[in-house]
């Protein structure tokens, strides 16, 4: 009996051994069951799709250059507005007065907000005060959506409502005082800083510095005359690298052309089409309306020379040169769906809507589509041909779908 204790003992060991090997499987296959079984689901909301294309080609300005060179000191912003005699840029002898015009700026501007602090006599203290809360809401919005071009001012509104607030309180005395000492500097440096060589604008436009322009010398002429196979060549060839010995350019236009050139079967993509957007995605992401201006076909070299005019002129546009061009034939606007969503049950395009713990199927009728994305109408109704509506909770990914099943 003693010698049979051992073997005993490895058979209770390896039976706890086995059920605790199946207890390990039970629990990983009940892992994988829930896994398995797991749903993602996206809402339905309202979307604009565009039926898009990429074209190659080069924009074209009407455009005089503005004579300068050394070391410069813009005082004019990039895309902004001038007139014939407008100073642009003025010429630092040291590098000093670069500074000198950035304290006269700050000066500038802090003499503006301190006089019209002061215009606040008599004003409503709610008022003040909701002034400067919304105006604390407008400079936190845009630090968190990152619109720091719209920093600056949004700061501005800011410490004016806060200074006015101040005032009408009696927490701060009026800024006369500062004002004047203020003033006295700025007197001071802007006396200086007059004396220094300038650079004019020889006609009316829309500015734009060297660095801000484009990087290529472009003869509109040129482009104009060339046939489809002629500007192709162009394209591949390149073209010059646009002048550095000059202080800018001055757009003279209120529009500007792109120039590009495609094969025949896009091209008949433009039939029946006048107006289209275009942007340039990294520099321009906004779609901006343009007109098709010319669609010339060479049959016997398969190519054809598109032409399209933009009258949007901002800093972004100014810069552009050849360029990868996106363009919007179409635009559709509906509900959109997630196109792994899609299923096809009995021949019917439809998705799996959750409806509580339940999934339905729900047909839909398609809009536009393209590989990531299905767009379906506004219409939608039970019992019709589009029945997802808006705001359903649509099943991007699950396994074991089913009309009416438990999820």
């Amino acid at each position: 009996m003693k010698n049979d204790r051992p073997a005993v003992k490895k058979i209770l060991h390896a039976v706890g051994l086995l059920a605790l090997a199946l207890v390990s499987i039970y629990i990983i296959v009940q892992c994988f069951v829930i896994f398995h079984h797991s749903y993602k689901t996206e809402t339905a909301i309202t979307y604009t799709l565009a039926e898009s294309i990429n074209l190659d080609g080069v924009v074209a300005f009407d455009a005089v250059d503005v004579p300068g060179s050394g070391n410069l000191g813009y005082l004019v912003k990039d895309g902004e507005r001038v007139t014939n005699g407008t100073v642009v840029a003025e010429c630092y002898t040291d590098d000093a007065q670069g500074l000198q015009r950035e304290r006269l700026d700050r000066l500038d501007r802090t003499i503006t907000l301190l006089t019209k602090s002061e215009n606040s006599t008599g004003s409503d203290l709610n008022v003040l005060a909701s002034q400067r809360r919304q105006a604390l809401y407008n400079l936190l919005d845009k630090l968190d959506t990152a619109q720091y071009s719209g920093i600056s001012d949004a700061e501005d509104n800011f410490v004016l409502a806060q200074n006015r607030l101040q005032i009408s309180t009696g927490q701060t005395a009026e800024f006369t005082d500062s004002v004047a000492a203020l003033q006295t500097e700025y007197d001071a440096i802007k006396s200086e800083l007059d004396a220094l060589q300038t650079i004019t604008a020889t006609t009316n436009g829309y500015f734009s510095s060297t660095a801000a322009s484009p990087a290529i010398a472009v003869d509109r002429q040129t482009l104009e005359d060339a046939d489809p196979a002629a500007l192709q060549q162009l394209l591949q060839n390149g073209f010059p690298a646009a002048s550095t010995d000059r202080a800018g350019q001055i757009t003279t236009g209120f529009s500007w052309r792109f120039y590009a050139v495609c094969d025949l079967d896009t091209a008949a993509r433009f039939d029946n089409i006048s107006s289209v957007k275009i942007s340039v995605p990294g520099k321009q992401n906004t779609p901006l309306a343009a007109t098709v201006e010319e669609i010339v076909e060479d049959k016997d070299a398969g190519l054809a020379k598109i032409v399209l005019q933009c009258q949007t002129i901002n800093a972004e546009v100014l810069s552009f040169g050849q360029e990868t061009v996106q363009v919007d034939l179409k635009t559709y606007e509906g509900i959109r769906i997630d196109k792994e969503a899609l299923h096809i049950v009995n021949g019917q395009r439809g998705v799996y809507v959750k409806y509580g713990n339940l999934q339905r199927f729900l047909k839909i009728t398609t809009l536009y589509e393209n590989d990531s994305y299905i767009l379906i109408p506004e219409n939608g109704k039970i019992g019709t041909e589009n029945e997802v509506r808006l705001y359903d909770e649509i099943i991007v990914e699950g396994t074991n779908l089913q009309d009416g099943k438990l999820l």
